[in-house]
């Protein structure tokens, strides 16, 4: 049997992406399908939505499409290079925590934490003889789920579950799933954009893609803040020649360029997004930027940058 054409197995560029922008004022914002959606019926339901919005073509534009087969998704490891530090977790569960991730879990749950008792993900599918699928269902109550820096926590029973969703995550990602992938350049502001979502949630559910109880997460990804959209360039950008981008073809990264950071510096914040702040006495410490920076301008982020005390270095984890 002949081997497919190589061709088969690249990303089909559709809208070519028209470079960074200048304006510090206008904003970058990547969605893409998940892979177990119903890729031509969310994309159309989508863009059907942003099309009618009356601030379409003025204050926002459809800037990038392009479709990534999953057999180079998977053969570039792109979904584990996303989601490296949560997957990271998922395997080692709360054996890494910081200080003041365990400080944070110690204060939400109100206990000593637990150690052995916070698993990863695929520790607790092997202790509980679960699928991907029966963890990522998995609901408890809002009192037993706490978000700490970048990392979800369920309680269940006597044990801690870190990053249920990872497993699902990757086991949803298979050659035979593409992913459709936009950007939308704005002038509104997350909040704006933010309320669009709402409306292709709405539409989404009319059409009986999305039940009502389920959060658009679980059918479209929208990055929500500048340095997510770092991640997003890495990883879904193509060059209008079709080869991947690189870091300097963000708009946030070069913004953060033109106010001095060194290209090392950026990429260091993006392999090692957790960061030591100082907000307060009894306060968080250690908080994920892609979490903290969500619905921020360019210029807040990079404020937000100036008030880092130290990168949270989290033992174990070598990019």
């Amino acid at each position: 049997m002949s081997a497919k054409p190589e061709v088969l197995h690249k990303p089909q560029l559709l809208l070519p992406y028209p470079g960074p922008e200048p304006d510090p004022e206008v904003l970058d914002i990547f969605l893409y399908l998940r892979p177990e959606s119903n890729g031509v019926l969310v994309e159309s339901t989508i863009l059907s939505v942003i099309q009618h919005c009356r601030e379409y073509r003025q204050g926002l534009q459809f800037i990038y499409l392009a479709n990534f087969p999953g057999s180079y998704i998977v053969n570039n490891a792109i979904v584990e290079r996303h989601y490296s530090l949560r997957l990271f977790f998922a395997v080692h569960g709360g054996r890494f925590f910081t200080g003041d991730m365990r400080r944070q879990f110690g204060d939400f749950y109100g206990e000593p934490f637990p150690e052995g008792r916070v698993l990863g993900a695929f520790s607790a599918l092997q202790r509980y003889h679960w699928s991907p699928e029966e963890l990522f269902s998995l609901w408890v109550k809002e009192r037993d789920i706490v978000h700490i820096a970048g990392q979800v926590i369920k309680r269940h029973g006597d044990d801690y579950i870190v990053n249920y969703d990872i497993p699902a995550l990757l086991h949803k990602n298979t050659a035979s799933t593409d992913i459709a992938v936009m950007a939308f350049r704005t002038r509104l502001g997350y909040p704006h954009f933010f309320e669009i979502a709402h409306q292709m949630k709405r539409a989404l559910i009319e059409r009986g893609i999305l039940r009502k109880t389920s959060p658009i997460a679980r059918t479209v990804h929208i990055s929500r803040s500048p340095f997510e959209q770092l991640a997003d360039t890495r990883d879904y950008l193509l060059r209008p020649d079709g080869s991947p981008a690189v870091l300097e073809d963000s708009s946030f990264a070069r913004f953060l360029l033109d106010q001095g950071l060194s290209l090392d510096g950026i990429q260091g914040v993006l392999e090692h997004p957790v960061c030591t702040f100082n907000f307060g006495e009894g306060l968080p410490g250690d908080h994920h930027l892609f979490d903290l920076a969500e619905g921020f301008s360019y210029g807040d982020a990079y404020r937000l940058l100036e008030r880092v005390r130290a990168q949270a270095l989290v033992p174990g984890y070598l990019r």
